[in-house]
């Protein structure tokens, strides 16, 4: 899954676009900000992988300063402009850094074939550069694609991934087989892909977890690792393996023919290292109640780590429908979240039955401006097999996108630990 990162200083048509896009979201995220200091700030914590801007706006940062900071900085994100400038000289220099300019108004259908068509190019044209292992293999599952993904950071690092429709069927990184192998490939750092044919041979599914699992599972290794001073530069250099291709002699609903006609070769790079990471948040700050006990430790600690890098964060925590918090992130903040989370849980129970009587659904997001702060709250929603609230303190000036978008992320995972 793709995230492309809109900036706009007019709030209303950010809002227009935010509702508009919704019915997108199979193939990109949208991420939202309304000047370019804010832009910059997620370009320094999220994987974006396309811009849309507009030229003109207010604040320290225009969107040419925007231009000027992704060719220094991310010069691999490709830029699309929207702008009202009828400047023929501007427009035709401009043209030769950017990938496309639309004059407004425009209309969100072409926006967003814009958007998916440079997307797709950059895949089978092998420009694809800055996204993760575990953000390719996703964006394989929704195209449905079967291949074999050798992934490496260098010529004596890498590891094979074996895909079948979408699905991961197996792995070999070294030594290690089918999930641990899968593990650590997903691991990976500054990776290079390639992308080959299957071999003509049936093959058997021996990873049977779901892929979301297995990047969670990889995170968690990554973290050990980074934690315990594991150098991570060891030497894997494989090719695939004949033997372990065995032919199917039993029936097998997961076995499926490898493809008819081999696929040509692409050759994907990913050239410049991930955006700073926060810094490792320390266990000590994890508060458990006794009913979170048994979620695992690293993912909590993955899960307020992705809050911590954000502009203006104070704490944030999980509640239960009840608004007993089950977690609390203890920052080094004035803000007692665990005696005014109960009061905003119920304010969220309101905002939810509202909405129920008023024909919307329930609510599912909700943001309290204050003149000291802003509180963001998001639900698992009341159909979930767990029903949860999170909820996050900011400071007036945090960046409210940014915290909406990790927390919205952070609600499939906890309900997987939850269950």
């Amino acid at each position: 899954m793709y995230d492309i990162l809109i900036v706009d200083d007019d709030l209303f048509a950010l809002a227009l676009l935010e509702e508009q896009l919704k019915s997108y979201g199979d193939f990109f995220t949208p991420v939202y900000a309304s000047n370019g200091r804010e832009a910059i700030e997620i370009l320094g914590q999220e994987d974006i992988s396309l811009l849309v801007t507009d030229l003109i706006m207010p604040g320290e940062v225009s969107g040419w300063d925007l231009i000027d900071y992704i060719e220094n900085f991310h010069p691999h994100i490709p830029v699309v402009v929207i702008t009202g400038c009828t400047d023929k000289e501007k427009i035709e220099k401009l043209q030769k850094r950017v990938r496309h300019i639309l004059l407004k108004p425009i209309k969100v259908r072409q926006l967003v074939k814009i958007v998916t068509n440079i997307l797709n190019e950059d895949i089978t044209s092998g420009s694809l550069k800055g996204i993760s292992v575990g953000a390719f293999l996703q964006l394989l599952e929704i195209d449905g694609r079967t291949c074999l993904l050798e992934v490496g950071n260098s010529p004596k690092n890498t590891g094979l991934l074996y895909i079948n429709r979408g699905k991961l069927y197996d792995a070999e990184y070294g030594e290690l087989r089918e999930e641990a192998a899968a593990q650590r490939i997903i691991a990976l750092d500054n990776v290079r892909f390639q992308i080959k044919a299957l071999p003509k041979v049936e093959i058997r599914r021996k990873i049977k977890s779901d892929l979301m699992s297995i990047i969670m599972e990889a995170m968690k290794l990554k973290d050990e690792e980074a934690s315990s001073g594991m150098a991570g530069g060891q030497e894997h250099r494989i090719e695939p393996s004949p033997e372990d291709l065995l032919v199917i002699e039993e029936e097998d609903e997961d076995s499926v023919p490898s493809p008819k006609k081999p696929e040509p070769q692409q050759q994907v790079k990913a050239a410049l290292p991930p955006p700073p990471q926060p810094p490792a948040p320390s266990a000590a700050k994890l508060q458990p109640a006794p009913e979170a006990r048994k979620m695992d430790i690293a993912t909590l600690e993955n899960m307020f780590n992705s809050l911590r890098g954000i502009k203006g964060y104070q704490t944030a925590a999980l509640m239960n429908f009840s608004g007993e918090i089950l977690l609390a992130d203890s920052a080094e903040t004035d803000a007692d979240v665990e005696s005014a989370g109960p009061l905003f849980n119920d304010v969220f129970r309101t905002a939810e039955e509202a909405a129920a009587k008023i024909g919307m659904e329930t609510c599912i997001e909700l943001v309290v401006k204050t003149p000291c702060g802003l509180v963001v709250m998001c639900c698992s929603g009341v159909n979930a097999a767990v029903h949860f609230h999170l909820i996050a303190l900011l400071e007036k000036d945090g960046n409210q996108a940014l915290t909406k978008m990790q927390l919205a992320k952070l609600v499939p995972i906890i309900m997987k630990e939850l269950e």
